[in-house]
């Protein structure tokens, strides 16, 4: 296969070579000199990021690290599970080659151009530079340039696959060099502004609501009750007066329906940032779960400090658009005027 640092294996190479860096969020786009890298999202239409803003999974699939509110949806628990970013498998649809066709179109691998009576997909081989690729041969394009000039007029990415967003193979989307088929040229063609699937697209997580007022309306069968408690057992008397050894729980909304499934934040002096950023990656690892945080507010002894400072230990739930919280109005409404 191909491996100038502008294909797609050069990419791959070089991710594997600073997949720690990316993953530690570094800033790398000047290692591929700023060049732009064009993917297929799970919308369906064509995107761009940098080198260092996605590593590759062991499908080979193209992971794009994210808090965009638009692909937070799409978050697929990866390689950064003790992080708040998204992952989100995406189609790799091409490097920005630095090329412009005679109409001042941006070239990208995995393009193809009119050049003379030929139709040609770009990408690069062994030269320093991209090359039109024929069935037997090769012309760069400063020399397609200089010799009558070439127009972008398709890409090859028609009949993909959801099954792309799963195992990424390169070959599946360069299939051919040279278009001579008339229906493949009009594939082709037809993929110019927005890439062609053959059988749908992949569907996002669900989305809840991130605030309630009434507890009682949010919770069903499938959602996750979370609560504070205090980290040691206190004596209390039951019913018949004989003494009981029990956590406090510090709940002024419990739910009137039973609780299938529970999620405690225990209370140990004043460790509620992290326990709240510890739910928050709990959430974001099972985004199919939706956890329903119930009210503090009226226990004094959890809530020793103002509303408003108290609400700020929820901000990265935001700043990262974990959809996948239900919190009480209150927090919300304090947090509200940053947030807009």
């Amino acid at each position: 296969m191909n491996t100038h640092q502008f294909s797609y294996q050069g990419v791959f190479d070089l991710e594997r070579k600073h997949h720690e860096d990316i993953l530690n969020r570094k800033p790398l786009k000047h290692l591929l000199e700023d060049r732009k890298i064009r993917f297929v999202n799970p919308m369906g239409r064509f995107d761009f990021c940098y080198f260092g803003d996605f590593y590759f999974d062991t499908g080979n699939v193209m992971m794009l690290i994210t808090n965009d509110l638009s692909y937070t949806r799409y978050h697929r628990p990866d390689q950064m599970s003790n992080s708040l970013w998204s992952t989100v498998p995406v189609i790799f649809a091409g490097v920005e080659t630095g090329f412009t066709d005679d109409e001042g179109k941006e070239i990208y691998t995995y393009d193809y151009c009119d050049f003379g009576r030929y139709r040609l997909m770009v990408q690069y081989l062994s030269f320093d530079e991209p090359c039109l690729m024929a069935d037997n041969h090769s012309v760069p394009l400063s020399w397609a340039k200089a010799h009558g000039g070439f127009k972008k007029s398709g890409t090859t990415l028609y009949d993909l696959k959801k099954g792309m967003f799963e195992i990424f193979n390169p070959w599946e989307i360069w299939r051919v060099n040279q278009f001579d088929d008339p229906p493949e040229r009009e594939k082709a063609h037809n993929a110019l502004k927005k890439p062609v699937f053959v059988d749908g697209l992949p569907t996002p997580n669900k989305r809840w609501s991130r605030i309630y007022s009434n507890i009682d309306d949010v919770m069903d069968d499938d959602a996750v009750l979370v609560y504070f408690r205090s980290s040691f057992k206190e004596t209390i008397p039951d019913e018949n007066g004989e003494l009981l050894e029990v956590y406090a729980c510090f709940i002024d909304n419990y739910p009137s329906r039973e609780v299938k499934q529970k999620y405690e934040l225990v209370v140990d002096h004043e460790n509620y940032r992290q326990l709240l950023y510890e739910l928050m990656l709990k959430a974001h690892r099972t985004p199919e779960k939706c956890f329903v945080l119930c009210d503090f507010f009226e226990d004094i002894v959890i809530f020793d400090k103002c509303r408003k400072e108290f609400a700020q230990h929820f901000k990265p739930m935001f700043e990262y658009y974990i959809q996948n919280i239900m919190l009480p109005r209150w927090i919300v409404e304090e947090l509200i005027t940053e947030l807009v």
